[in-house]
């Protein structure tokens, strides 16, 4: 019976891991080929500013604050002194998705005018759901991964204020993926849960006929 139990478990957990790989990207953007490099920027592909401004800085520009090779990426404190939101134009759809994106510090901004002791908060939501993230200037671009289960609306990014005027936390590489309806998992454990019990009756009665 413990047996039965240990491998129930693990059949489980391979349902979870099943299910969370057949997510599926519905939404991406590394700002590279959807919007261009200025500051105050407007003119976004997929996203509007919907608060504030943001900058649109990078490679090859004036203000490359991270390593060459990230391209373009998105000042969340454009240059106004007003903190910027990014929301999606597109709408998502009631369900659960996992929800990614990379995440640097201001670097300091031009002129290291953000100190190193200084905190800068994220905001950041999908639908009705919210988290945030506080940033060091220093903290080097991460990828962050969150789970957002939501009645349906849009994407933002928020810098909150507190942060130093002109100067924000920098975002790239974000997408978005859905994964399967709670039903679907469920048959796909259940499933799993029914191939373990299988295996384990077959292996007593060979047991028991040997």
């Amino acid at each position: 019976m413990k047996r039965l139990l240990s491998g129930l478990v693990v059949v489980s957990a391979l349902a979870w891991s099943q299910a969370s790989q057949a997510a599926t990207i519905i939404f991406e953007d590394n700002f590279n080929t959807t919007t261009t490099q200025s500051l105050n920027q407007t003119m976004f592909t997929n996203w509007t500013v919907t608060s504030g401004s943001v900058d649109v800085i990078g490679d090859n520009g004036p203000y490359a604050f991270l390593p060459v090779g990230n391209g373009n990426y998105v000042d969340l404190n454009g240059s106004t002194g007003q903190p910027g939101q990014l929301t999606t134009k597109m709408d998502f759809a009631a369900g659960t998705y996992l929800v990614s994106f990379q995440l640097a510090g201001s670097q300091g901004g031009a002129g290291n005018v953000d100190p190193a002791q200084h905190t800068t908060t994220i905001g950041f939501s999908l639908g009705g759901s919210s988290q945030s993230i506080t940033l060091n200037p220093t903290d080097l671009l991460t990828t962050y991964s969150f789970w957002f289960t939501t009645n349906g609306g849009k994407l933002s990014f928020t810098d909150l204020s507190g942060g130093n005027p002109n100067v924000g936390n920098l975002l790239d590489d974000v997408s978005v993926s859905a994964v399967p309806e709670p039903s679907t998992w469920a048959m796909m454990i259940l499933g799993f849960l029914g191939v373990g019990a299988m295996a384990y009756r077959r292996r007593s009665m060979h047991v028991h006929a040997a």
